[in-house]
């Protein structure tokens, strides 16, 4: 069994969803009526939480899956479809190829998207998604901005405030039935616990929703003084506020003028050092670090201690913190944030900190391309992945200003990370960009800038295929370096002028040039490049089919890299060295040198190392006899490689096609073919799991840290197993030796869902078990009844509980009563659904569920005419009316492989 496949990337929300409840219902009805809905409305208005909410009702209902893409910290329209291609994990391609590339990952596919924060990225972000939704009919967006997107077909859903108390309904009991009130409330009570509405302060209150229009920021940052002022000094300060606003900025739009009066509010409360540096913390593109705030922030006219200050702006609210792992990071909200850069205005006063927040990034870059060579490797790369925002709004702002000095830097030292980390198209782009700036320009910059620059793009280029690009970019920098004496950048650039032949087939030239290279490394003196001129040797020799000279070399290669501790560095030898033993017929030491590689490329997230890692996995497992496993892992391979837009080495695509063609004869094309395509399914933690299985290796932690391995299925049906699986517009069910094909239904992807999501049966079977009859193995029908009976008791008790909650003006209680009446509202729904309901469909919901169950059991009576023993299985599961867990069955002993 694989692991299973995620089918979302939604935050947990950090906090309660109050009001709007209905809005959430009806946007949901409006993206299955239309295909674009389009949430408008003011900075602050809430248009990103209901959003959020909408997408996470949405799961249930798109086979594959809700995802979130944020577009806040974008800067280059450019790269607004690499952006959603890295949420989808699409190959990462150049141009308008990647905008192709999507359409052909999106077609067929029944998905949504929501692109949270266009307005500032309008135009390509209509272009994209008319393009895709044109193509992709199973496809529907949601978007969040100030503006419409403008394209055909888009349903616009204004967000203006929560419901406010009209004037007269100030009293306690009256004002908290309306949403504002109930968010106010909610966030004062976790400023100040103590906290309650009375009859003396509903009138304060209910001032101050209905003064800020009900917009959810301004009702937070106001809650959130409570502790420090009360709300009747806060319902003073806001009259005075307003009324200077109103008087001075008529031609703005109403919510305009609201949100910029409370935060003009927040600000003003702050001290003269506060206020300061919260304006220069918005320059800042995402979340930083401490460090980052000092070195824009510190100097001798600075606002004074960034430790001392920030973290009083995170007590206002102003700034907020974003829970890493090790030291802390901050964020202001993207609001805020435009604010922060309004009132450091001109020019003149923003562009001495856009060039310290550059500066800052320049030197961390060049820091992390010295620490890339060492054994903190893993820590630079990480490092530089929670700065990537940061370092994009760098590199803009070095070209938009003609900084090409710094953008050559700053672009040079990224590229191993780039590299590493697959952004290889992103890379190339900005690569391109700061090469492109320094020749057009006739202002003199380092040559040892250009040539680091040209050696990244030349790395990045051959790994995706763009050969004359890299020789183009390899050659310039082999002149500028032997011009200028730089021994270290000529060796780096001779490598990979090598590579790039070996990967065109010129297998002599290629022998001529890194021999080249690892003199001029030698004469260097530097170890990591003389050990990357014997691994780009031990390339054109596994080339070339001299194995034992390849192993040579790998084993010289390792041993030089050894001394630097640099992970990528060794998991590369480990894993030539491998290729080499394995093309010589195998051995436990490849077993052991493929080990190492799999265990450092996981460290380092690698996915091209990794893919390479699959496809020897696969070559040896083939070799061994387990045909099907190996195509798999080599199916596996070749999906990981795609979608990271990297090229196949032309004697690997041989070594590949040598076993593929053997394969066939071994297993059958056809079982062979299915095994391979099966493979490309697979996760990436299912491909490793896969490889560990074969290895003999320990399972490795999850590759993204949420996801729950399982066994991997080679699509080799058993006699107490069954697969279920998609195969075009048919699922196919294999059981023994028989398949199924049933063209599909809602009811089998359905049925799907269920499959991969067993651990929700425990909802239903908690609840039924509350009495004390222990619950018997086989439910069946008993669990419905009971089920029911204890959903509507504990529905009772919490209806009572609201009432009385509310009578009292207990708000807490009250909403923790009402989450929990939806909660349970839903678990009815869904645990009960397949086994019956006992009363009339009223709703279109209900109507919906009912036809799933009808389809699916439809299915099941035609299975059980040709497997009784499957179909009474499947029967039984439906008829228990949870969502069911299907392995082990103890009466069939089937398990379920998917």
């Amino acid at each position: 069994m694989t692991a299973s496949r995620r089918t979302d990337n939604l935050p947990a929300p950090l906090t309660t969803f109050v009001g709007r409840r209905p809005d959430v219902g009806e946007i949901g009805a409006a993206l299955e009526r239309a295909r674009l809905v389009t949430l408008t409305g003011a900075g602050g208005a809430g248009k990103s939480r209901l959003a959020l909410e909408v997408a996470n009702r949405r799961t249930a209902h798109h086979r594959d899956g809700v995802w979130l893409v944020e577009l806040a910290g974008l800067v280059d329209p450019v790269l607004v479809a690499h952006t959603v291609a890295g949420v989808l994990d699409v190959p990462e391609q150049r141009g308008g190829a990647q905008i192709v590339a999507l359409t052909e990952r999106l077609r067929g596919s029944d998905m949504l998207i929501c692109l949270d924060n266009c307005e500032h990225l309008l135009d390509p972000v209509a272009q994209l998604v008319q393009d895709l939704l044109v193509e992709c009919r199973g496809l529907r967006v949601l978007i969040t901005s100030r503006e419409r997107l403008g394209v055909t077909g888009e349903t616009l859903w204004p967000v203006a405030g929560l419901s406010v108390p009209p004037d007269g309904a100030d009293e306690a009991g009256n004002a908290q039935g309306f949403d504002a009130v109930r968010l106010f409330l909610d966030r004062a009570i976790a400023a100040d616990p103590g906290f309650r509405l009375t009859e003396e302060n509903a009138p304060a209150v209910a001032d101050i929703c209905r003064r800020l229009d009900g917009l959810p920021l301004a009702i937070e940052l106001a809650a959130a003084r409570v502790n420090s002022l009360g709300v009747e000094r806060i319902s003073r300060r806001l009259d005075n506020r307003f009324g200077l606003l109103a008087a001075s900025s008529r031609a703005a739009l109403p919510h305009h003028r609201t949100l910029r009066g409370v935060v003009e509010w927040s600000y003003r409360m702050l001290s003269d050092p506060e206020r300061e540096l919260f304006d220069r913390l918005a320059v800042f593109s995402g979340d930083f670090g401490t460090e980052a705030a000092e070195a824009v922030s510190d100097e001798p006219d600075g606002p004074g201690d960034v430790a001392e200050l920030l973290p009083r702006l995170i007590d206002k609210s102003l700034v907020t913190v974003t829970p890493v792992r090790g030291s802390p990071r901050y964020r202001v909200l993207e609001t805020l944030r435009a604010y922060g850069l309004e009132r450091l205005g001109d020019a003149d006063a923003i562009d001495p900190l856009r060039a310290r927040h550059a500066a800052y990034y320049v030197d961390l870059a060049e820091r992390a391309w010295e620490g890339y060579r060492g054994p903190e490797q893993p820590d630079w790369l990480n490092r530089l992945e929670t700065e990537h925002s940061n370092l994009r709004a760098a590199l803009d702002w070095q070209l938009a200003t003609h900084d090409i000095e710094g953008a050559l830097r700053l672009a040079g030292a990224l590229a191993p990370y780039w590299d590493l980390r697959g952004h290889y198209a992103e890379g190339h782009v900005w690569l391109e960009r700061a090469l492109s700036a320094d020749a057009a320009t006739s202002i003199a910059t380092s040559a040892e800038g250009r040539v680091r620059a040209l050696n990244g793009l030349a790395t990045l280029a051959v790994i995706e295929g763009d050969l004359p690009r890299a020789a183009r970019a390899c050659s310039e920098a082999v002149e500028l370096s032997r011009r200028g004496g730089d021994l270290q950048g000529l060796a780096y650039a001779l490598q990979y002028l090598g590579f790039a032949a070996v990967c065109a087939d010129d297998l002599d030239r290629a022998v001529d040039v890194l021999e080249e290279s690892l003199t001029v490394a030698r004469e260097s003196a530097d170890l990591w490049l003389t050990g990357w001129s014997y691994q780009f040797l031990t390339a054109a020799q596994l080339a070339r089919n001299d194995f034992e000279r390849a192993r040579a070399l790998a084993e010289a290669a390792y041993a030089t890299l050894q001394e630097t501790g640099e992970p990528e560095s060794l998991a590369w030898a480990a894993l030539t060295h491998a290729m080499a033993t394995w093309a010589l017929g195998g051995s436990n030491d490849t077993v052991a040198r493929v080990s190492e590689a799999l265990r450092r490329f996981w460290v380092l997230k690698a996915k091209w190392g990794l893919s390479e890692v699959f496809c020897l996995t696969g070559l040896y497992t083939a070799g061994q006899g387990n045909w099907a496993r190996g195509a798999g892992l080599l199916g596996a391979s070749e999906s990981l490689r795609d979608s990271v837009g990297v090229a196949l080495m032309p004697f690997v695509r041989e070594f590949m096609a040598t076993v593929a063609t053997e394969g066939r004869v071994a297993l059958g094309a056809r079982h062979f073919d299915g095994a391979w395509e099966r493979g490309r399914g697979w996760s990436i933690d299912a491909a490793a799991l896969a490889v560990t299985e074969e290895l003999g290796l320990p399972p490795l932690q999850p590759y993204d840290g949420e996801q729950i391995l399982r066994a991997v299925d080679t699509g080799e049906p058993s006699s107490d197993g069954a697969a279920l699986r998609r195969e075009g517009e048919y699922w196919a069910i294999a059981h023994g030796d028989q398949v199924f094909r049933l063209k599909d239904t809602r009811g089998l992807g359905y049925l799907n869902r269920l499959l991969h999501e067993p651990d929700r049966e425990f909802l239903a079977l908690e609840l039924a078990g509350a009495g004390s009859e222990p619950i018997p193995s086989d439910a069946g029908s008993v669990l419905d009844a009971r089920a029911k009976t204890e959903y509507r008791n504990r529905l009772r008790e919490l209806t009572d509980d609201l009432q009385e909650a509310e009578q009292w003006n207990d708000a807490g209680r009250a909403e923790r009563a009402r989450t929990e009446i939806d909660a349970l509202t839903e678990q009815l729904a869904g645990a009960v659904g397949l086994g019956g309901r006992d009363r009339k469909a009223a709703s279109a919901t209900e109507r919906a569920r009912l036809n799933v169950t009808k389809a699916l059991r439809s299915v099941v009576r035609r299975i059980t005419r040709e497997d009784p023993v499957l179909g009474r299985h499947l029967d039984r599961s439906l008829r228990t009316g949870t969502y069911c867990c299907y392995a082990p069955d103890p009466a069939t002993r089937i398990t379920w492989r998917f």
